[in-house]
This record gives structure tokens, C-alpha cells and sequence, in this order.
């Protein structure tokens, strides 16, 4: 190993429990999109306090942030490296998004510690709300990203992965709008919106038959009516659809919305649907950037698992349609461990997934230092990215 990464390695140990206490800090302190406020902060002074120069508020994104070592001068090529930070609703992190940031903290310093004036090229992103939010889209459309030419980050998972897919998702509600009437008395008066949006999802159940492997189609029933006796006039749904490609995610919410269309039709009811933003894209993979991300965490020990296509949505999706990004998996629990629970964030504290924090930070730290300074890997780069649709 050359030495500058064996340098990173030593920057990154050194690191070590300062990298622990902010993932406990996290961890004790679990905040939803948006309402980021002390993570967004402490992780804003912990950067201060190793020479970073901090844009609080990056994107007029109250919770996001952009930092640079202090003194910088805007150099290109240019590195960023993506902090998340926020937690799910009741569960804390149980997506583990204490441990990238805590990652990312350390893959930032401990490339300012080591590349000195090359140190200019690396810009840490503070990324809110992926949670359903879309943080980086918003970001992206604010002109936080100008300049930059690749995005690395890793996510705790139930694999060792260099990268991996990722869906695209529209998030939409059905609303059904009826007529009440009393529902033994005078049936005949009334337009049962309960009735459209049961129709409505009964369709949707079998469009799912005729879905290629890579599609989902999910829903719930938010509001049905107030009582047995009284015909609802008012039904509501929340839905999901996720597919690997923008133009298939967008041909089967247009099939959604007819399936809402031919109940209502057939009911007698309205229907309006509303597309929740943002609207997350599909991961665009980047090849020679993710087996720089593989060869890394090889020299640090990491043995590369078998991908068990299980896909999930991410807003770094949108983003990764613009510029080349990695996003790579670090094992913190079993495969069989559910993510997304109290569980999971409990694993951010074992020794597994303190491990996976610090590797984590030393395989992004060294393919940003790969990139930076490999001509080739840059050209490889940009030439997948460009053929990739």
C-alpha cells in the first residue's frame, strides 16, 4: 500500500473516539428531516474545530451544511464527501445514519491531515432528510454541487458491497371524493369513496402480476369513513412506486393513476392524486469508481459479499444522475437483522458497527484520494458515467 493511504489508515485511527462520541451524540439525539438542528451544529463545530471553514445553512437548507479546510481556494477536480444525519420517527437511527456522518467526519479530516494543498479539492456535505425528504435533490437544484465532479459515501448495511442499485420512487396520495348518505336508510344517495379507492387498490393488486422483477407497488389506506352507517364521501391512500429506471418508474405511476381513474369512474366518485416531492430517482451506478471503493476496502481487510439484489430508494439517486457518486455498504448486522428497526440502531453501537464506521471512513478517504490523483481513474469515471443510461 502506497504510503500516503497508509497515512490516511494512521489519520483515521487517530480519529477514533472522537468519530465515537459523535455517533453516540447522534445516537442520544435522534432528530427527523428537516429538524436537524443539533446534529446539524455539532457536526458544524467538530469541523471547525479540525480547520474546516463551515457554510451553515448550505442551499438556504436550514439543517445542511458545506464545509472546506479554512483557507481553501476552489480547486478542480473536486471531491465531495456526503454526511447524513437524520433519524426515522420513534425508531432513532435505525438506519444507522450516525455512523455516515460519523464516516464522513473522519474521511474529511483525515484527508486534510494528510494531502495538505490537495486538501482544497474535498468539500463535506452536510445532506439532510434523506428520510423521505430528498435533501441531496434539493441540494442539488440549489447549486450545492456546482463544481463538484464525484460524491462518495457508504450506509451500514446487512453486506459488504462497494455499491449497489437502488430504485426510483414516486410517493403519491389518492383522494376519493363521494356523496354521504345513510347507508340503510337511502343507499341509492350516496357515492362511496371507500368503495372507488378499495376498487382503486384491488387494480393496482393486479397490475402487480404483470411487474418486471425490479418494480414494486406498494400502499396504504389512510382514511375509509367515520362510521358503519354513514357512506364515506371522502377515502384516502398513500403509494408508493419504485422501479430501476426513470422511464419505467414513470410508465407504471401513469398506470396507477388509471387503475384510480377506471374506479372512479366505475363509483361514480372524483379522484385527485398528488405527487408528494421530491420524486427519488433510480442510482446511477459508477463502475471504475466503485471497484477503486472494492480494492480499498480489500486492503483494509473487508471481504467483498455477494449482492442479494434486495433494492431499496435513496435520494442520493438524484443526485448520482448528475454527477459520478458512490455508495457503499459496510456490514453491521446479519442479513436476516431488519433494517429500518430498533435493532438496527442498536448495532450502530457494537463492535461490528463501530468497525464498519472506521473502515468506512478509510475507504472513502482513499478513493477520494485515488480519484483525485489518478488521471485515469478520472477519465474511466467521467466515460461510464457518460455511457451509463
Amino acid at each position: 500500500m502506497e504510503q500516503t493511504k497508509v497515512q490516511i489508515i494512521k489519520e483515521t485511527d487517530a480519529l477514533t473516539d472522537a468519530l465515537l462520541t459523535i455517533s453516540h451524540y447522534l445516537r442520544d439525539n435522534p432528530e427527523t428531516a428537516y429538524q436537524e438542528h443539533k446534529a446539524c451544529e455539532y457536526l458544524s463545530g467538530f469541523l471547525e474545530q479540525q480547520g474546516f471553514e463551515v457554510q451553515r445553512g448550505a442551499g438556504s437548507v436550514e439543517t445542511a451544511f458545506a464545509a472546506r479546510p479554512t483557507g481553501y481556494k476552489p480547486s478542480r477536480p473536486c471531491v465531495a464527501i456526503l454526511a447524513e444525519y437524520d433519524a426515522l420517527p420513534k425508531i432513532g437511527h435505525g438506519c444507522g445514519h450516525n455512523l455516515i456522518a460519523a464516516a464522513s467526519m473522519g474521511a474529511a479530516v483525515a484527508l486534510a491531515r494528510t494531502l495538505g494543498d490537495l486538501a482544497n479539492n474535498v468539500v463535506v456535505v452536510g445532506t439532510p432528510a434523506e428520510e423521505g425528504g430528498g435533501g441531496k435533490a434539493r441540494l442539488y437544484d440549489a447549486g450545492v454541487f456546482d463544481g463538484v465532479d464525484a460524491a462518495m459515501m457508504f450506509h451500514p448495511g446487512h453486506l459488504n458491497l462497494p455499491g449497489k442499485g437502488m430504485l426510483g420512487r414516486t410517493k403519491f396520495k389518492m383522494e376519493f371524493f363521494g356523496k354521504t348518505s345513510h347507508a340503510s336508510g337511502s343507499p341509492d344517495k350516496g357515492i362511496n369513496a371507500l368503495d372507488a379507492l378499495v376498487a382503486a387498490y384491488t387494480h393496482i393488486n393486479a397490475l402487480r402480476q404483470h411487474l418486471l422483477p425490479d418494480a414494486r407497488i406498494h400502499g396504504i389506506i389512510t382514511d375509509g369513513g367515520d362510521a358503519p352507517n354513514i357512506i364515506p364521501d371522502y377515502a384516502a391512500g398513500m403509494f408508493y412506486v419504485r422501479a430501476a429506471s426513470l422511464a419505467y418508474r414513470d410508465k407504471l405511476f401513469a398506470q396507477v393513476q388509471h387503475c384510480a381513474e377506471g374506479a372512479a369512474l366505475a363509483t361514480g366518485a372524483e379522484v385527485k392524486i398528488t405527487v408528494e416531492p421530491p420524486t427519488i430517482d433510480p442510482f446511477k451506478p459508477n463502475l471504475p469508481l466503485e471497484e477503486a471503493a472494492r480494492i480499498n476496502l480489500e486492503a483494509l481487510g473487508v471481504s467483498i459479499d455477494a449482492d442479494d439484489g434486495k433494492r431499496g430508494s435513496s435520494d442520493i439517486g438524484n443526485l448520482s444522475q448528475h454527477i459520478p457518486c458512490i455508495h457503499a455498504y459496510l456490514k453491521i448486522v446479519d442479513p436476516d437483522s431488519p433494517a429500518h428497526s430498533t435493532a438496527f440502531a442498536q448495532a450502530t453501537d457494537t463492535d461490528l458497527g463501530q468497525k464498519a464506521m472506521l473502515n468506512a471512513a478509510k475507504m472513502i478517504a482513499m478513493t477520494a484520494y485515488d480519484y483525485l490523483t489518478s488521471a485515469a481513474l478520472r477519465e474511466k469515471t467521467a466515460t461510464a458515467f457518460g455511457n451509463t443510461d
